[in-house]
């Protein structure tokens, strides 16, 4: 859920940030999108596999060229990011993360994903949307300010989404009807949106089953985002809609589900081999050729330009990120210019694993009490690259986190990569085979790299869940 909020504290933060949301002319491509493209390639980075971009780009092309805007330049990208959204920032700009594709099952269903999106675009909504996004830009320049550093106070927008609205439910079942409309114009299966939303539905339902099991209140998709339509609502819509869709084309409606899911085979689950991966809480980078552990029960954040930690209450959390190594300063120096400005305390020279880094604690800029709090900042010189480490807690003991010996450690457990552990850092990956029509799919569950939960997480990629069984040499998709 974190990630899924950062994703629209970003999204509407740098799209509709004041200055940016001039006023475009219809049907070109907006000023506003053009920098927000930007800082969102910046922040996710794409999906390093071209023949997917071409494959969902000659998708969304077709769409759009069935919408209300057929001459529009639309332009399509699919983002290095697992989380299961697509968004767009207006005209004419629209983007699908890689974890919203392993959880569909045709190409029909991403044609309605694209059509709804780029509905949002045609029916003016991004425009309509600019108070709500200006909102989301205010906190988050607020959480910044508040700690005195860009870097520290981005951990506050764990917490952020919540604030941020969607483009309100009538907006949102517009853009059903639309999406529906362009993509069935295009010679999709109209009832591919239906299944798409039922994608949703069965994540509701997993997470409601899942948090009655752990006797707490469960996290959905339109009990944060209440302008949102729930996914019932958009599954009656969309059905609706289908059924009066009857004019089939000549050739029939294209599903293409093998043609789709042939195209995923390969795809990484969970982080990529650029993100690095996290496996039982430690990271592997083999880009970068280090590793570092976390304690068992944080949870680890794995970002495109980070790494966040926090324990299950969010009373401590870290954050990691690596900057290029100014040659002529040394440790001491780049961590002191850094946080120049701020009252610093415990400075200490350290050396760990054959790296030379420097330590302090600030006694304000803790994200967790409006900045009141110290926060452990530590740098680390390997080769060309500076890892700055930050660590606060919601409690301070003698003018130090909490938690600064569990965060110290941390620091401590970076180290280089040994040969035996490259193959460690590269992602787990998506296959898709026949199903025999007798191996169990708790056999497959097996390699899903959860901790809990792992036949469930098949069963909702493979849109099975809560108890369906694949029939005999249907493709299922699989982790390896």
């Amino acid at each position: 859920m974190p990630r899924f909020m950062m994703a629209l504290v970003l999204a509407a933060a740098t799209a509709f940030a004041p200055g940016l949301a001039a006023a475009a002319k219809p049907h070109a491509e907006s000023e506003s999108s053009r920098k927000a493209h930007v800082e969102i390639l910046k922040f996710y980075g794409l999906y390093e596999d071209q023949a997917m971009q071409d494959y969902v780009n000659q998708v969304g092309t077709r769409v759009a060229r069935q919408s209300d805007w057929p001459d529009a330049e639309f332009k399509f990208f699919v983002l290095d990011d697992d989380a299961i959204n697509a968004f767009t920032t207006g005209c004419c700009f629209i983007y699908v993360h890689r974890g919203l594709l392993s959880y569909l099952e045709s190409e029909a269903e991403l044609a309605t994903v694209l059509g709804h999106e780029i509905a949002h675009v045609t029916a003016n909504h991004p425009q309509k949307r600019r108070t709500q996004g200006i909102l989301a830009n205010i906190l988050a320049i607020g959480a910044t300010l508040a700690t005195g550093s860009g870097a520290i106070g981005q951990l506050a927008n764990l917490g952020a989404g919540a604030w941020i609205q969607g483009y309100g439910r009538e907006n949102e079942m517009e853009a059903d009807r639309l999406g529906l409309k362009f993509a069935t114009k295009a010679g999709y299966r109209p009832e591919a949106m239906a299944h798409v939303f039922k994608v949703f539905k069965d994540q509701e339902r997993f997470e409601m089953d899942r948090a009655r099991r752990e006797g707490r209140e469960p996290r959905i998709y339109h009990g944060i985002f209440s302008s949102h339509p729930a996914p019932d609502a958009r599954t009656v819509q969309a059905a609706m809609g289908a059924a009066r869709i009857t004019n089939e084309p000549p050739g029939g409606w294209i599903d293409n589900r093998e043609i789709f899911l042939r195209n995923l085979d390969g795809l990484p689950y969970g982080s990529s081999r650029a993100q690095g991966i996290v496996r039982d809480n430690r990271l592997y980078h083999a880009g970068l050729g280090i590793t570092m552990a976390f304690p068992r029960g944080w949870t680890v954040e794995n970002l495109r330009d980070r790494i966040l930690a926090y324990t299950p209450n969010k009373d401590s959390l870290m954050q990691v990120t690596v900057d290029a190594r100014p040659p002529t300063q040394s440790a001491r120096e780049f961590l002191l210019t850094r946080l120049k400005g701020q009252s610093v305390a415990l400075g200490e020279a350290i050396e760990s694993n054959g790296m030379q880094g420097y330590t302090v604690v600030t006694r304000g800029g803790s994200p967790l009490d409006n900045g009141r709090g110290p926060v452990r900042w530590t740098v680390l010189y390997r080769e060309n690259s500076a890892y700055v480490f930050a660590g606060a807690s919601r409690a301070s003991v003698n003018s130090r986190p909490e938690a600064d010996g569990v965060i110290s450690s941390v620091v401590g457990t970076m180290r280089s990569l040994k040969p035996s552990e490259f193959p460690l850092a590269e992602p787990y990956r998506i296959a898709v085979v026949p199903y025999d029509g007798k191996t169990p799919l708790t056999t497959y569950a097996r390699d899903v790299p959860v901790e809990r939960y792992q036949l469930e997480e098949l069963e909702l990629m493979n849109g099975l869940y809560p108890d369906k069984q694949p029939g005999f040499g249907e493709l299922i998709k699989i982790v390896q």
